[in-house]
């Protein structure tokens, strides 16, 4: 089965929710048009990442919306009306004192189908989330038209365990909506053709970029397709814009007959990772 996938890359300002989304929205359009079938937005795309600052605002608090509210609203109607998917990643309030960093799964018919919450929660010089935000703790795997898709948001990229339980539970496409710094460009794209080739499938990272007036904070851009075999089939610069690749699901199929990994695992011997 061949697919289009699209990742939206967008520099965005923070606070400016209304301003980002019709960008966001511009760019969606495009990727439509390009004969995209899934389509990733970045990180925390309508707010913008405000987590790197070390103000601790609670302010930010109120950028916070339900999965019901407005923004994934607004995408639910494009997607219905385009019949794409969409994935749309948002500051999520569920109850009060209780936030998660979260990506809304978004069908052809403009249902909601699921949510992840992004599951390792970032504490560094690059990013302050916990003040903001609770971990989920689940690895939900959404079956669709074109296959079944995970998804990892950006710190969870450096945890193997994260996309080998998707991939486990058959995701064949783990979509990565990414805000990280630009100081990690070269490992992300190593990471994440690691993580594609260890696991056999194929990854789409979504990436914010440039630089936000606070705290003169740099994104790292290069939005990026890898392949089963761990090859990256496409990536983008630092430009704002759309990549749009053409994915074969054989591949994903070819990959683990050519690499028995799934056959070879030891499940049995690796308890001990756990106790430690």
């Amino acid at each position: 089965m061949f697919i289009n996938v699209a990742a939206i890359q967008l520099s965005v300002t923070i606070g400016e929710v209304e301003q980002n989304l019709k960008k966001a929205e511009l760019y969606i359009f495009e990727a439509v048009n390009k004969g995209a079938n899934i389509i990733c937005l970045p990180e925390m795309f309508n707010t913008g990442y405000f987590s790197h600052t070390s103000h601790w605002d609670k302010e930010y608090f109120k950028l916070a919306e339900h999965i019901t509210g407005s923004t994934v609203q607004r995408f639910q109607k494009i997607a219905g009306e385009y019949g794409v998917y969409i994935i749309v990643p948002f500051f999520e309030y569920e109850k009060p004192g209780v936030y998660y960093n979260s990506a809304a799964v978004i069908n052809s018919d403009g249902e909601v189908i699921g949510c992840y919450r992004k599951t390792h929660i970032n504490w560094s010089e690059t990013g302050w989330e916990k003040f903001f935000m609770k971990p989920g703790c689940h690895y939900p795997v959404f079956d669709t038209a074109f296959g079944r898709i995970g998804i990892m948001i950006c710190y969870d990229r450096d945890f193997p365990e994260a996309a080998r339980i998707l991939a486990l539970k058959g995701a064949e496409i783990i979509f990565v909506p990414n805000g990280a710094s630009i100081s990690l460009t070269e490992m992300w794209k190593k990471i994440l053709e690691v993580r594609a080739y260890e696991n056999q499938v194929y990854i789409l990272g979504a990436c914010l970029t440039g630089k936000t007036d606070e705290e003169h904070h740099d994104f790292i851009g290069h939005s990026i397709l890898v392949d089963p075999f761990g090859k990256t089939e496409d990536i983008m610069g630092r430009e704002e814009g759309v990549l749009v690749g053409t994915i074969d699901l054989t591949k994903v199929h070819e990959a683990r007959m050519k690499r028995f990994l799934y056959r070879d695992r030891r499940p049995e011997i690796y308890k001990e990772i756990i106790e430690f």
